[in-house]
């Protein structure tokens, strides 16, 4: 699987067009069933709603794309939805917006800006992470370089992971596979070789990142 941008955590963002309410419900969900289960869920805590409408992109062994105006005019509702997620360049993501109807009516064009704008906008809220491949590292380190290594990580956004302190301390890390190279001889020339790299397992890691 490649690296791909999704939603930050399961959250929700609402606002008030033309008097209907439009809450979008965003969660990440790695296959179609995830994706389903979600929706299911948003319909069953939203049942008074006008409309739940959603849209989803999952990565299993192909890309599926699914979208739904639940109601609304075809073309206005899950499809503008969808358009986000796709120019945001999400995946494993499923998004569902929630329509309390407010007594006027918004015509198509604006309920495809209604839909659009609330889930870009719950995007730009929420924030993104990606998921990166990284490849894992423990590190020891003489327990007095630790706070310079520790400014070192923060001003380069290393995550310290596991962290224990002994005679010396050690950690894990996860570095990207392009860069890995050129970080693992910055830190042994800046710490003068003193601190001991010992490679572990590729994982996931999801990096915060902000939305467009």
């Amino acid at each position: 699987m490649e690296n791909f941008k999704t939603i930050a955590h399961t959250d929700s963002y609402e606002k008030d067009i033309k008097k209907s309410k439009f809450i979008v419900h965003l969660a990440q969900t790695n296959s179609e069933q995830e994706a389903n289960e979600f929706i299911a869920k948003i319909k069953k805590q939203e049942s008074s709603a006008t409309h739940n409408c959603h849209a989803f992109i999952v990565q299993e062994n192909v890309l599926i794309e699914r979208m739904s105006d639940d109601g609304e005019p075809s073309g206005t509702a899950g499809s503008p939805i969808l358009n986000v997620l796709q120019q945001q360049e999400m995946s494993n993501v499923t998004a569902v917006v929630t329509r309390y109807f407010g007594g006027i009516k918004l015509g198509a064009g604006g309920l495809i800006r209604a839909y659009s704008s609330t889930t870009a906008e719950g995007i730009k809220e929420i924030g993104l992470v990606e998921n990166r491949l990284q490849q894992g590292y423990h590190l020891n380190i003489p327990y007095h370089l630790y706070d310079k290594f520790e400014n070192y990580a923060n001003n380069s956004k290393i995550l310290l992971e596991n962290k224990q302190f002994s005679t010396d301390v050690t950690v894990d890390v996860f570095l990207d596979l392009e860069t890995q190279n050129v970080i693992i001889q910055d830190i042994t020339d800046q710490f003068q070789n003193q601190i001991k790299f010992k490679k572990t397992d590729q994982a996931f890691k999801q990096i915060p990142i902000n939305a467009n």
